[in-house]
C-alpha cells in the first residue's frame, strides 16, 4: 500500500535541460539521458556541486507526449550559471502530495494510476509543477525492483 502524505516543501532551485518523448519506456529514458548529460555537462564545465539528486519536473500532462525538464537541484548562487539550452528555475515552496514509488521506471505509470484514484477519491484535483526525485540509479543497486523515486504532485483541494 502506497503512504501518500501532504508534506510542504520549501523553494528550490534547479538547473535543467528540456526534453519529450513518446510515452514508451525505452524513448523517455533515452530523451531524459540527453536531458541529464546536457546539463552534467554544463556542471563540469562550471564547476557547479550539485545540491540532490538527479531530478524531473513536469507542467504538462499528455497520453502520447512527455514533455519535461531533466536535471539536478543547486544552489540559488550556482543556478545563475545556468547557459545555452540548460535553464534555472525554481521548485515551488507549497504544500504537496508525496509518495515514494518502489521499482523499475517503467512502472511508474502504474504509481502514478494508483495516484490519480487517489487524489479523485480525496477530493482533489491535480496542479502544476509535479517532479521526481531519484533517490538512486539503476547502477547503485543490484534489481531495478529497489529503485526509488521520491514523488511530489501539486494538488488543489486537499
Amino acid at each position: 500500500m502506497t503512504d501518500y502524505k501532504m508534506v510542504d516543501v520549501e523553494e528550490r532551485p534547479y538547473l535543467y535541460a528540456e526534453g519529450s518523448s513518446s510515452m514508451d519506456p525505452g524513448d523517455i529514458g533515452r530523451a531524459m539521458g540527453r536531458a541529464f548529460q546536457s546539463v552534467g555537462e554544463l556542471i563540469a564545465k562550471k564547476g557547479i556541486a550539485s545540491a540532490g539528486s538527479p531530478l524531473s519536473v513536469y507542467y504538462t500532462h499528455d497520453e502520447q507526449t512527455m514533455s519535461f525538464r531533466a536535471g539536478f537541484l543547486v544552489s540559488a548562487e550556482d543556478a545563475q550559471k545556468a547557459e545555452g539550452d540548460v535553464k534555472a528555475d525554481v521548485l515551488p515552496a507549497g504544500r504537496v502530495l508525496n509518495f515514494i514509488h518502489k521499482g523499475p521506471y517503467a512502472k511508474l505509470r502504474i504509481s502514478y494510476g494508483e495516484m490519480m484514484e487517489y487524489i479523485e477519491q480525496n477530493g482533489m484535483t491535480v496542479g502544476a509543477p509535479s517532479w521526481e526525485i531519484y533517490l538512486n540509479e539503476p547502477g547503485d543497486v543490484s534489481s531495478e525492483d529497489e529503485l526509488e523515486t521520491d514523488i511530489y504532485v501539486t494538488v488543489s483541494g486537499a
